[in-house]
């Protein structure tokens, strides 16, 4: 489950117009592609070439955010693995995967299906379901930085069956999170920075990987089925709010990014490749050199879609701050994010809402 932020870009410095439209018509291009960059020089490359794919990669966070990586040295058996572990997890009875649904104030376990807005149902559209499992790294329930992170670095609680599903999805985990350390590397020297400037955050991060399934809403039935208008029947525009994501796409895409004109682009899976993002952490980081770019879903009618989405997370009580000398002369430098603080409000929005009631007796 993405760490998100619903913003609309007028809200942000430069962003486009406010629902991507033009003329009150949103526009959707789908012949512009992502930037494709290989990672393997800046993961087996001499100094000289590991400068050259951070100034690349550097090129491309700068004009939209998001590129594909390939080269990045996961193995395809090991995503696929993954992949069939959690399609096949997404099978099992309701009642099974409830057993290990996610606690409140925590971020570890399975969420039922619930929907990202009910505004698609007034107009005739089937809303957008999802479900999703919520992996993080291996932690002991008895481990000091567990009591001070308020709950968001918590052990994950593992399903029996089917048999092979941790083994699958760790392995993936592990593959990931060392790529999303080797891209940050890459970040701190595209900006100037030692390579180990934003990866010493990452001692007992809050990282977390979403499993998702997005259910197949109905292409017909009683209602004439309705055609997709931009920005009306998809996941509401976000900006993830963690430092960097990587996203496993699988074979039905739906994945829309706004360039910074206002226009949205598909970005359709590509063999090989993952998508690679930053959020608004990252952005900071930078010095708003870096851009936290609008990104939404449209997952295709009568179609089931899954996907895999590690989101790097600082430790709890990391500051985020401009690094030094991104900031260049008069700029107005991005406010500091609290790592933490900011997961846990993300987190706080699956739990239901205290009322005035319980909030007395839960403080007597």
């Amino acid at each position: 489950m993405a760490s998100r932020t619903v913003l609309s870009p007028a809200n942000r410095k430069g962003g486009g117009p406010p629902d991507g439209s033009q003329g009150g018509r949103a526009f959707l291009r789908t012949t512009d592609m992502l930037p494709i960059i290989d990672f393997s020089g800046f993961r087996t490359g001499d100094a000289e070439r590991r400068r050259a794919v951070a100034d690349e990669i550097g090129r491309a966070l700068e004009t939209i955010g998001f590129f594909y990586v390939r080269g990045h040295g996961i193995a395809e058996a090991t995503l696929a693995a993954a992949r069939t572990a959690a399609e096949t997890y997404f099978r099992r009875p309701a009642a099974e995967k409830l057993a290990h649904e996610r606690a409140p104030g925590r971020y570890r376990g399975y969420i039922p299906p619930i929907p990202f807005t009910s505004a698609n149902a007034v107009e005739g559209r089937p809303p957008i379901l999802y479900e999703a499992f919520i992996v993080g790294p291996e932690v002991a329930p008895d481990d000091p930085a567990v009591a001070s992170a308020a709950g968001l670095l918590w052990p994950t609680p593992w399903p029996a069956e089917p048999i092979d599903f941790r083994a699958a999805v760790t392995a993936y985990w592990q593959a990931a999170d060392g790529l999303a350390m080797d891209l940050l590397r890459a970040f701190a020297l595209s900006l100037g920075a030692p390579e180990e400037a934003l990866v010493k955050h990452f001692r007992k991060p809050l990282t977390n990987m979403s499993l998702l399934h997005y259910l197949a809403r109905p292409a017909g039935g009683a209602r004439a089925p309705v055609a997709h208008e931009p920005g009306r029947d998809d996941v509401p525009p976000h900006y993830d709010t963690n430092a960097v994501t990587l996203l496993a796409p699988g074979a039905v895409g739906g994945l829309q990014v706004q360039r910074r004109d206002g226009h949205w682009i598909q970005a359709e899976p590509l063999p090989g490749c993952l998508v690679v993002n930053i959020g608004n952490m990252m952005e900071c980081w930078s010095g708003g050199r870096y851009r936290s770019t609008l990104h939404r879903v449209h997952p295709p009618l009568g179609r089931e879609r899954y996907s895999i989405a590690h989101f790097a997370t600082p430790d709890y009580d990391t500051r985020v701050a401009p690094l030094p000398g991104t900031v260049k002369g008069t700029a107005q430098p991005p406010e500091p994010i609290h790592a933490g603080r900011t997961l846990a409000a993300f987190v706080a929005r699956f739990d239901p809402p205290v009322s005035d009631g319980e909030a007395a007796a839960e403080g007597s």
